[in-house]
């Protein structure tokens, strides 16, 4: 489980650990240098002194001595500049010229560590699930053409709704969806295809099924070991809750699944929830508190086809 503080903590970290690198790679460069060349010493105890005399000059008024000494300074920096460009140790290279490695611009973290801690996700999400394979462009529609043309415009639609919630994504005004549906017609594939998207645009999800997230909530509670999963859950900027109906139900894991969808939509944070279940279903399993939040708080997308799975199935072991 990764927070989007531990995220950000970590982009950081990586941020600043290349930094270091270089400064280290440049030093060491540098100290050469040093050694081999006494004339840079000279200057910079030269400059140093300039320095004193111009504080003191510029408090006399002697504007005439101050340009002179400022051309003295100038000239020795470019003496030193052209003798470190001939011992080959150049100014560092930062990988962001906007913040120059700092991470911050104007007090704001800059778009470089936003997309350090998308990575930082995209690896954290990828050893849950097979990220790269689940993309709207691998989102076969012809395996809803078996079904009708109901099927292949009702999933086409729901194609068109997942990309443009990505392209429009905003973590204080994107709708809730709910997808609903039988087994193998895609409800997961196009999730974690939206959370690619929403990754990519450097935005942190908060993903997983129902039946780890609850656990996860449940052992962190009673065993008192806090590591943050539940309050992660309630600020992250997309939480996604897949196969749900698929974990064990008692009364804390009901009172876990509502106070996560009640807090969210009273703070408007968008939710996306995957599951087997009629609405019907989930009154039944959940209660009507449940089921009239996700009715009335929810943009609802029934799949419907043949499942793909199977059908993959045949076509992999046709003739067999």
């Amino acid at each position: 489980m990764i927070t989007k503080e531990l995220t950000y903590k970590k982009a950081f970290e990586i941020k600043n650990n290349a930094l270091k690198e270089k400064n280290a790679r440049r030093n060491m460069l540098l100290n050469a240098a040093y050694s081999t060349n006494p004339r840079l010493l000279e200057i910079d105890n030269e400059i140093s002194a300039i320095g004193a005399q111009l504080a003191i000059t510029a408090l006399s008024g002697n504007s005439e001595k101050v340009a002179v000494l400022r051309a003295k300074s100038v000239a020795l920096s470019k003496e030193k500049s052209a003798i470190l460009k001939k011992e080959m140790v150049a100014d560092i290279e930062y990988d962001c010229p906007i913040c120059k490695d700092s991470g911050y611009v104007d007090g704001k973290i800059c778009e470089c560590v936003k997309k350090i801690a998308a990575s930082v996700i995209v690896g954290e999400l990828k050893k849950q699930m097979p990220l790269e394979s689940c993309t709207f462009e691998s989102f076969n529609l012809n395996y809803y053409s078996k079904d009708g043309e109901n099927a292949r415009k009702r999933m086409t639609s729901i194609l068109k709704l997942c990309k443009e919630y990505v392209n429009s994504f905003d973590p204080k005004s994107s709708d809730n969806l709910l997808f609903m549906g039988a087994p193998g017609l895609g409800k997961t594939h196009l999730t974690l295809a939206i959370v690619s998207g929403v990754v990519d645009k450097g935005f942190l999800p908060f993903y997983g099924p129902a039946e780890n997230l609850f656990a996860l909530v449940s052992s962190e509670r009673f065993s008192g070991e806090n590591k943050g999963s539940y309050q992660a859950m309630l600020d992250c900027d997309l939480l996604v809750i897949d196969d749900l109906g698929t974990e064990f139900l008692n009364e804390f894991s009901k009172s876990i699944f509502y106070n996560l969808i009640n807090t969210r939509l009273l703070s408007k944070k968008p939710t996306i929830i995957n599951t087997n279940l009629t609405m019907k279903e989930i009154a039944d399993r959940y209660g009507e508190r449940i089921a009239s939040r996700l009715i009335g708080g929810y943009n609802a997308n029934k799949f419907i086809g043949m499942d793909i799975r199977q059908q993959k199935f045949l076509e992999e072991n046709r003739g067999i």
